[in-house]
């Protein structure tokens, strides 16, 4: 049996063991096994062969042959199936689900305990009871010489046999559970035992000991396709090699394959039960380039071996395969649309894109470090420095990122990064900073220069090259930066204003240089060589994001460190000192903070109300003298 065949059937089968006084399940590697009813205790089986005059039948019979049967009965929806001769069955207290069609007829074989006092009783809603009263030779009894019972509703039957039960002689319940419920509902049977069952009144007063609740469907899916149940996508794309696995997503992956990958289309075919499709034709055709499928295995995207534009496959274990598309033009970017067909009927249509070989090679001079360290003798030398400083992208002819299997080596350098490589570490990782092969995902790449010990600093240059699958070699534009040497010998700390008012955001500016005037690389931190002192008095200025530190990092040099100006006026002093080389003195002033609005004073005011008595006075009397002219 294939792992996959392993994966897709999750059955339990019954053993022919009692223990716990419970029915035994074991997983075997067959499709039924057989439970002689007799040896197991409160078991409830239900009826799944079908009847061949179209009425139920049911017996307390129990044999390797039995024969009880059933009419409307669908499909077990169970997650784990146990099943006997004939039927299913239910134990343990557990819950198991199955489809049955509308007016469904059941034969239904249910066994109490052994124990003396104990009472069975079967109890259903959503339809009624019909039960046999036969007693069979293996001594399950239908309550022979003692009482049992239908109510008047015929949902619930009850039996309490007064001879002496022991391992073959039990408490036997047979019968057809006609079901009334409509489509789309749902019907029960559930089977209880207990001392305190001793009439159809008191027939859920014992220990639950399993139910079977039946979803009534308006027609038998068994074995027809439901596009809704299943699954077609689009995997992950694959080396076309003769080894590797493919993925079993049920979602799609819409990322361009890389040059030269295989694409790679998933299906698992069931049914409205999501049960396994187990027979039927499966087609896929490919509108550019050859495809193969495979039914058997995941293993190998082999499609060099194909020779058409289709593949078929005959559906005959589980559902499950996988169709695998080549390149269309090799080298070259393009696509080709995937049709799978079953039985002639189109299940799905999926698109997969391919990027072509490499044709340019960019440094991303933006996101790139613009100041290198000679100190960078290794991928790992002096912590974060220098680390994943040179970003770039490959592309193909059509502009799409080409994903890489190795990092660009260095074409060209000059001064200090003479002799300079390219990251050696293998792990292509997003979260390892010193080397991520150009991909798809990310759109890009990056890698860490490592420089080879020199005496040299300043003004150098780097170029770096790849191969292409058609061996043309490829080159990035030349990049200009600068190299720092040795460790931090000076630092300038400056304010983005001279003063502020409330409300605003203050910037402060600290930039570390080495000893030839060189800003120090991306990296290096602001207490490279000891401490930092940075102390903004907190009364006037308050941090504004991550606060700056010793372990804070510069780029290109620098580092900037933001504040809120806080609502209290005055004068507040700063400190920043930054232990270097060269001893240092530290930097020290003080910011002016004022009101961001301006206030008026209690003599303004009067003065005011004194300007403005004197222009009512001056109107009045011209008014008077206006009057005594006429």
């Amino acid at each position: 049996m294939s792992t996959k065949t392993l994966r897709k059937r999750i059955a339990l089968i019954a053993a022919s063991t009692l223990t716990a006084g419970v029915l035994s399940v074991v997983t075997a590697p067959v499709a039924n096994a057989v439970t002689t009813l007799q040896a197991e205790q409160n078991v409830l089986i239900l009826a799944t062969t079908a009847d061949a005059d179209g009425t139920a039948a049911s017996s307390l019979t129990q044999a390797a042959n039995q024969t009880f049967s059933q009419v409307g009965y669908v499909a077990d929806t169970s997650a784990t199936t146990s099943t006997t001769t004939g039927g299913i069955f239910v134990g343990s207290s557990a819950i198991r689900t199955a489809t049955v069609l509308a007016g469904a007829q059941i034969a239904f074989k249910a066994t109490g305990s052994d124990t003396v006092v104990n009472g069975t009783s079967v109890v259903v809603t959503g339809g009624t009871l019909a039960i046999s009263a036969a007693t069979t030779a293996d001594a399950i009894t239908l309550g022979t010489g003692s009482t049992h019972g239908l109510n008047s509703t015929r949902t619930a039957f009850f039996v309490d046999t007064a001879a002496a039960e022991d391992a073959t002689s039990k408490n036997g319940i047979a019968g057809v559970f006609t079901v009334t419920a409509a489509v789309g509902s749902v019907a029960t049977i559930a089977l209880y035992s207990g001392a305190a069952i001793t009439g159809t009144s008191t027939a859920t007063a014992g220990t639950f000991m399993g139910q079977y609740t039946l979803t009534v469907v308006a027609a038998n899916t068994v074995g027809v396709l439901s596009t809704a149940d299943s699954t077609v996508t689009q995997q992950a794309c694959m080396a076309n090699a003769t080894t590797g696995t493919s993925g079993s997503n049920t979602f799609d992956t819409v990322s361009r394959c890389g040059n030269g990958t295989a694409g790679v289309v998933y299906l698992d075919l069931n049914d409205g039960n999501s049960s396994n499709i187990l027979t039927g034709t499966v087609t896929a055709t490919s509108s550019a380039g050859v495809i193969i499928g495979s039914e058997t295995t995941t293993t190998g995207s082999i499609v060099n071996s194909a020779t058409q534009s289709f593949s078929t496959l005959n559906d005959t274990t589980d559902g499950v395969m996988w169709f695998y598309a080549k390149q269309p033009t090799a080298n070259t970017a393009g696509s080709t649309t995937i049709t799978i067909t079953y039985n002639g009927s189109v299940i799905g249509t999926k698109t997969i894109n391919w990027a072509g070989q490499a044709s340019a090679l960019e440094v991303n001079e933006a996101l790139s470090c613009k100041i290198f360290s000679v100190a960078q003798t290794a991928d790992t030398t002096e912590g974060n420095i220098g680390d994943g400083c040179v970003v770039y992208t490959v592309k193909d002819a059509s502009g799409n990122t080409v994903t890489m299997t190795s990092s660009p080596t260095v074409s060209a350098t000059t001064g200090a990064l003479a002799g300079a490589t390219t990251s050696a570490t293998t792990v292509s990782d997003f979260t390892i900073g010193y080397n991520l092969f150009s991909n798809t995902t990310q759109n890009y790449g990056f890698t860490t220069l490592v420089i080879p010990s020199n005496s040299l600093s300043g003004a150098s240059s780097y170029q770096l090259q790849l191969t292409n699958a058609s061996g043309v070699v490829i080159k990035s534009q030349v990049v200009n930066v600068t190299v720092s040497r040795g460790s931090t010998t000076s630092f300038t700390a400056s304010w983005d204003k001279a003063a502020y008012k409330t409300g605003d955001i203050a910037t402060l500016t600290i930039s570390l240089k080495d000893a030839y005037g060189n800003l120090m690389a991306n990296g290096t931190t602001l207490a490279a060589l000891g401490t930092l002192v940075l102390d903004v008095n907190s009364a006037g200025m308050a941090t504004i994001g991550t606060a700056c530190s010793g372990t804070s990092t510069v780029t290109a040099g620098v580092k900037t460190c933001k504040y809120s100006a806080l609502n209290t006026e005055g004068s507040f002093a700063y400190t920043v000192d930054v232990v270097t080389a060269v001893p240092q003195d530290a930097t020290i002033g003080t910011l002016p903070i004022t009101a961001s609005t301006s206030t008026v004073s209690n003599a303004e005011v009067l003065k005011s109300i004194v300007a403005l008595i004197a222009s009512i006075n001056k109107q009045i009397q011209a008014l008077q003298k206006l009057i005594l002219k006429r």
